[in-house]
């Protein structure tokens, strides 16, 4: 991902050790434009909030901007900055509703469905080139039993496209799906196809119908950390996530049986608050237990090399990078000179790089004086 800004604290430290303006907290890379991290969240009914508006995503936003972090949702669908109040604190905050959820999709369309796969297509959503992209789909598919077996090979497929349309330095989260409560009087017509055998010859008691449907979800969350675990091997911006794990209770966390309240959106929000804090803090480790696997994957983002360099640098070097960072075209770095702008030695010029440039400047100018 492109290390576009910097935490509250690291802002402040960074204050302290230089004579020269440091950026604003979680800012651009000066005080007049502000980048933040686009985070696009993409999934069907739970992501996109079936009957409690914002799902855990306004937790999300909520908890990243708290830790300091400057957070733009985006999506598909452009929602606006809405309010909520937590029933339990009495808080109130904004978040951004921007997304991709879609009620009722799966992975990909099939008879009676519409497809994330297809929707992502449709829209050209990716376009917007998001730092961050969370997805959780596969519960439609559980629901209707459809063809679980084969799953792996559509979500490959999804991932596939997601990773080509999104910036390669772009970090993209595929996560488990919470288990499911088939019996509550909502949606217990949507788990028929559990409740016989597939030749309609017995019918299963609904505690039968249960064991059935949590069989599924195991299965399917099984192949979603084989498939994210295979393909992050040549990916390494993929990563797994372990909704599942979070979602514990299903009698007080699920409203309905298949969507979270938000009690359990909140504890999904706070899940992803802690993987992207420590993604974006410069490293993260996510292990998924289930009863048929282990997978742990880790990612590890280079940190900033502080050694001082030859050369001597001045304000219009800052302006230079800022620029750069910021895409403009007439930043005046070239092939020829932009190994004297990396100098964490990551082959690439990026917000870190920014930071000791600063450094440098505030050296130099305690030098001269």
């Amino acid at each position: 991902m492109k290390e576009k800004i910097i935490s509250a604290a690291a802002a402040a430290a960074l204050a302290l050790t230089q004579s020269v303006p440091a950026p604003a907290a979680v800012s651009a890379v000066d005080d007049t434009e502000s980048v933040a991290v686009k985070v696009m969240c993409i999934g069907d009914s739970i992501t996109d909030g079936y009957g409690v508006n914002g799902s855990y995503r306004k937790f999300l936003y909520h908890g990243l901007t708290e830790a300091g972090y400057s957070i733009d949702m985006v999506g598909s669908k452009t929602g606006w900055s809405t309010e909520y109040t937590d029933e339990e604190t009495g808080e109130t905050f904004s978040y951004d509703d921007d997304n991709t959820g879609y009620s009722g999709y799966a992975i990909q369309s099939y008879s009676g469905r519409n497809g994330i796969y297809e929707t992502l297509q449709e829209t050209g959503c990716l376009s917007a080139a998001p730092d961050i992209v969370i997805v959780q789909i596969g519960t439609n598919d559980v629901i209707d039993c459809h063809d679980i077996d084969t799953s792996g090979e559509r979500l490959s497929a999804l991932i596939t496209y997601i990773l080509g349309n999104i910036p390669e330095d772009s970090a993209l989260f595929v996560t488990t799906i919470p288990d499911l409560d088939p019996n509550r009087s909502e949606v217990y017509d949507w788990f028929g196809n559990y409740r016989h055998s597939a030749d309609w010859q017995t019918q299963y008691s609904d505690d039968e119908a249960e064991a059935n449907v949590h069989a599924a979800v195991d299965k399917y969350n099984s192949i979603v950390q084989s498939t994210v675990g295979q393909l992050s091997q040549t990916h390494p911006n993929l990563h797994l996530g372990d909704v599942h794990s979070v979602i514990t209770d299903v009698e007080t966390q699920l409203g309905d049986g298949v969507h979270p309240n938000n009690t359990g959106y909140k504890l999904m929000g706070e899940y992803w608050t802690g993987v992207i804090s420590e993604y974006l803090s410069g490293g993260s480790t996510v292990t998924v237990t289930s009863a048929q696997t282990t997978t742990t994957v880790t990612t590890t983002v280079t940190e900033p090399v502080t050694t001082v360099p030859a050369r001597t640098y001045g304000s219009e070097d800052i302006r230079a990078v800022q620029d750069y960072v910021l895409g403009k075209p007439d930043s005046g770095i070239t092939a020829q000179n932009c190994g004297d702008y990396d100098l964490d030695g990551n082959d690439s010029i990026d917000i870190f790089d920014l930071i000791l440039v600063r450094q440098r400047v505030g050296e130099s100018m305690n030098e001269q004086g």
